[in-house]
Formats: C-alpha cells, structure tokens, sequence
C-alpha cells in the first residue's frame, strides 16, 4: 500500500483529503506543519506528499525548498492543494507534479491527483 503524507492544518480538510486518499487505497497520515511534515518523511517515509501552500506560521514554500535539499527527498513527489492563486508552472521548479485549488476540486478530481502522485513515487 502506497503512504501519502498530508500536510494540511484544518482538520475539516484534512478530513476530506484523507477521505479521497482511502479511496485510491492510500495509507495516510496527517500533519499541521513543515516541522513536523520533516519529521513524519524521516519516520515514515511517505511514497507522495498533499501539501496546503497557507500553513499557519509557515509557509509550504520553505518545506518545498527543504525537500529539494536533499537529495533523498528531491523527487518525492508533491501535489498541492490550496485556496490560494497559484500557477503550476511557478510551482514546478519547486518539484510540485500537480495542483488542486479546493474552492473547485471535486472529488473524483482529487482521486486522480492522489492518484497520479503516489504513481510517480519510486
């Protein structure tokens, strides 16, 4: 069973990410901050990460640029899913292979995302 790794600090949507995950046959944890998103890819080491660009205190960018830094983690692949206006494209430099805005996603949607990414974990 693949692991996805969510990294989302509201629990209602936390809830519902974990939901579509289960549906693609995702084993998931979840996780509130970058500091601890670190620590769960040392402990667990995840196949994919969901990652919300607003986390409260931090921003998603400074885990992006932590992952890229390490060689064992650079092509850990990423999706994300956020409120935010984001472009893919600025995003990909940062290794992120697909983007969910959750004003719009709709379910079948996001299984394909979560889909996709844990596909392209090695």
């Amino acid at each position: 069973m693949k692991k996805l790794l969510i990294v989302e600090d509201d629990k209602n949507w936390a809830d519902i990410l974990c939901s579509y995950a289960a549906a693609v046959g995702a084993d998931t944890r979840v996780v509130i901050s970058g500091g601890q998103a670190m620590e769960m890819i040392d402990d667990w080491q995840p196949d994919a990460i969901v990652l919300d660009m607003l986390l409260a205190g931090e921003t998603a960018v400074a885990l992006l640029n932590e992952l890229r830094s390490h060689a064992d983690l650079a092509r850990l692949p990423v999706a994300v899913c956020s409120n935010s206006d984001i472009n893919l494209e600025d995003l990909r430099p940062f290794g992120v292979t697909a983007l969910l805005d959750k004003a719009s996603m709709r379910p079948d949607e996001a299984r394909a995302v979560f889909s996709e990414v844990l596909d392209g974990a090695e």
